[in-house]
């Protein structure tokens, strides 16, 4: 049993494309489907169920995975053990992230990442739609907000602290709400279908359905929309914190908390052995987040510079935020 169709077979499991996996490995998609075939071959059984437009492994297949997963996992920790430190992660990832979100975090760590591995190519697609990793070949989708239940692997990178905020201009013609019942005589900028805002205020629970006359699945948009004063929009603390800083917005209900669960999330398959170019991406985007939640800023590796992303955040009356002491409601 050849220890690379073993690997194969682990990735394909993971993906589920045979096309990804072929650009990856360096295999043309008809290689790596007679690779597996010769796998189960040798094993009398079926790995996979296989159509023209999906492959899903059968109940076998994951059987056998979960005794392969811990073979290839214990054989990098054998290699490590007795061979080359110097060796560096090598090979290509394909990262989906949030247009927002990813323009101003993503794109910078990303640059530091591969000032650090110089040896690991990236393709980053920016995108609010949630992806379907395995479908689509990604190997890692940067996430920030509540996660819904997944088959996923999350690995939580830093908290995403929930705020509402508007311009100044919007306060001005129209007021600041004082309790989350106030939202209702507002005009609401909403981010898909997010129409229930919920809040918390101590052991009190306050939950309010928003309107408002606009709606978009682009945080971007909205963004733009609430900096040129159309309404209030409820959106992450990272997202706005320079617009904070500058004036450009201001935030509103500050004795509220929004009650949420949000946070910055790597999320990849479900698969156990996490290959090393992968596992070196999550653990620097865990440092890196590590630095912006303790520092306002993240360090770049390999020379120790701080990278400027924006100005630490600081409240409308000039207070640096406490974290949220509520807890999470669904």
């Amino acid at each position: 049993m050849d220890i690379q169709d073993l690997r194969i077979f682990a990735r394909v499991a993971a993906v589920q494309n045979l096309s990804s996996v072929g650009t990856e490995l360096g295999l043309t998609p008809g290689t790596i489907s007679k690779r597996i075939q010769a796998l189960e071959s040798e094993l009398r059984v079926r790995l996979f169920d296989r159509t023209t437009r999906s492959i899903r492994i059968t109940e076998e297949g994951a059987t056998f995975l979960s005794y392969i997963e811990r073979i290839l996992v214990d054989l990098e920790k054998a290699r490590a053990a007795v061979g080359d430190h110097t060796t560096r992660p090598k090979g290509k990832i394909k990262v989906s992230a949030p247009a927002s979100f990813g323009r101003l975090y993503i794109a910078p760590a990303i640059s530091a990442f591969m000032r650090t591995y110089r040896e690991i190519d990236v393709q980053v697609d920016l995108t609010d739609r949630i992806v379907n990793l395995q479908e689509e070949g990604y190997d890692v989708a940067i996430r920030n907000g509540p996660l819904t239940d997944s088959v996923l692997i999350a690995k939580r990178l830093c908290p995403d602290r929930q705020i509402v905020v508007a311009a100044p201009a919007y306060l001005e013609a129209h007021g600041a709400p004082k309790t989350p019942v106030d939202l209702t005589q507002h005009n609401c900028l909403v981010l898909g279908d997010k129409w229930q805002w919920s809040f918390c205020r101590g052991k009190e629970d306050f939950s309010v359905r928003v309107s408002g006359r606009l709606r978009s699945n682009n945080g971007e948009l909205l963004r733009h929309a609430v900096l040129d004063g159309l309404g209030l929009l409820q959106t992450s603390e990272l997202l706005v914190r320079e617009d904070l800083a500058t004036g450009r917005l201001v935030r509103v209900l500050e004795d509220y908390e929004v009650a949420s669960d949000s946070a910055v999330w790597a999320v990849y398959p479900s698969s156990k052995h996490v290959l090393p170019k992968l596992r070196a991406l999550l653990d620097f985007l865990a440092d890196w987040f590590r630095d912006i939640s303790a520092n306002g800023t993240p360090t770049d590796k390999p020379n120790g510079r701080a990278i400027d992303i924006g100005k630490k955040h600081y409240s409308s009356n000039g207070k640096s935020p406490s974290r949220s002491s509520c807890t999470s409601v669904g």
